[in-house]
């Protein structure tokens, strides 16, 4: 890698354009809130609340699609809409077991800890995370999305909330099977090809997400090992970008015909990576990296609001490096952003509803819709540490 200071996107924002887009994005958190509240069907027990398709494909309760991701949303929202009683007795009765639900972060069980830790039941989250270390399919898969990366992951966010050492052990146990089992390209980490016999990159499924976990496992018990895999691995996905007249752009896997700025697959995910290895490690061609890939992926306009592929989780990077930086900058292209993730708004009488994958459906899971959406615009309203990403000082 080259030394590269990128020189900033500007954004034009006046004190008055800042007013304004902070007073939609609190009218629009508190009514969005207003609408999840209200569409939740305690009668259902197949998915809680509207949600992407993909809600039936996986499980009921999934951070990504099931009811996991709009309880963190009622939980940490800023608004005067809370999570009501009822919704959490049918959080706390829905079975779960090794059969239905797979043990990744965003797809099953540990996720599911983690939202329990969230809402303040330890007991139910140790509970189901131990449950999840029982899956046969613990080390199936390696990265965040689905794999030992993710339920690694929740498992050191869960040992800073409660201290007990089974959990440590097993995200260690996560990281020595992701050392063991890399594959070694040139000085770079990856894991080889998925089902479809391609190598994925990026965040979600590539070595990106390993490397952030490896870098939270590294912060957590000092072993350099784990802090040497992590740079490899963060640097293989780096050296995959297409530096074309557009600037660094990134595909989702080898061959890919599409480059995508997007958080789970593309762009935001890895330059939201570079920040905290900057944060971590101190290296200063992590933050000129990760500053080029902001520059890059600065879009005012893609096809989605949501968090996965779509807007909100490049706002997310953007946030993160105003944090990081200090840098007004960086929260005026968030705002930027956030203006244009308001036109997607539906007005219903329940409040805010939000459209979904492919803008097909009104969905207010995590990964597509109302959640994810709103969880951007809280933080964007109270900077602050991004929620399961990162560690407790």
């Amino acid at each position: 890698m080259t030394s590269y200071e990128a020189p900033v996107r500007t954004v034009s924002l006046d004190a008055d354009g800042r007013y304004h887009i902070r007073a939609e994005a609190r009218a629009t958190l508190e009514q969005t809130a207003r609408y999840v509240l209200s569409t939740a069907d305690h009668e259902r027990t197949d998915r809680l609340w509207p949600a992407d398709a993909m809600v039936f494909a996986t499980n009921p309760m999934s951070l990504a699609y099931g009811a996991c991701g709009p309880a963190l949303f009622l939980q940490h929202s800023s608004t005067p809409y809370e999570l009501p009683t009822k919704t959490l007795t049918w959080l706390l009765n829905m079975p779960l077991d090794v059969d239905t639900y797979p043990p990744g972060l965003y797809s099953g069980l540990a996720g599911v800890a983690c939202t329990f830790a969230e809402l303040g039941i330890p007991e139910k989250a140790l509970e189901t995370m131990k449950l999840a270390y029982q899956s046969p399919l613990l080390f199936e898969e390696a990265n965040v999305m689905v794999g030992c990366a993710g339920w690694g992951m929740a498992g050191l966010h869960l040992y800073q909330l409660m201290g007990d050492q089974i959990l440590l052990d097993h995200s260690v146990d996560a990281g020595n099977h992701l050392l063991n089992t890399a594959c070694y390209e040139g000085d770079t980490y990856n894991w080889g090809p998925n089902s479809d016999g391609r190598i994925p990159y990026g965040f979600g499924y590539g070595a990106t997400g390993c490397a952030l976990f490896l870098l939270q496992l590294y912060s957590v018990t000092g072993e350099t090992r784990f802090r040497d895999a992590a740079v490899r691995s963060v640097n293989h996905d780096l050296a995959r970008r297409l530096d074309g007249p557009l600037g660094w752009q990134f595909q989702s896997h080898d061959g890919d015909t599409l480059v995508k700025p997007y958080w789970i697959s593309g762009a935001a995910g890895i330059g939201s990576t570079l920040v905290r290895f900057h944060r971590a490690l101190g290296d200063e061609q992590f933050l000129a990296d990760a500053r080029h890939i902001a520059y890059d992926s600065s879009v005012k306009f893609t096809v989605e609001p949501g968090l996965f592929q779509g807007l909100a989780g490049i706002a997310e990077f953007m946030i993160d490096l105003y944090i990081h930086t200090n840098e007004a900058i960086y929260h005026d292209t968030a705002l930027d952003i956030a203006d244009t993730i308001m036109w997607f708004r539906i007005n219903r009488p329940e409040g805010t509803a939000w459209p979904g994958r492919w803008l097909r459906r009104i969905s207010d899971d995590y990964a597509t819709g109302a959640a994810g959406i709103g969880l951007l615009l809280n933080r964007l309203l109270h900077p602050g540490p991004r929620l399961l990403l990162d560690l407790l000082p």
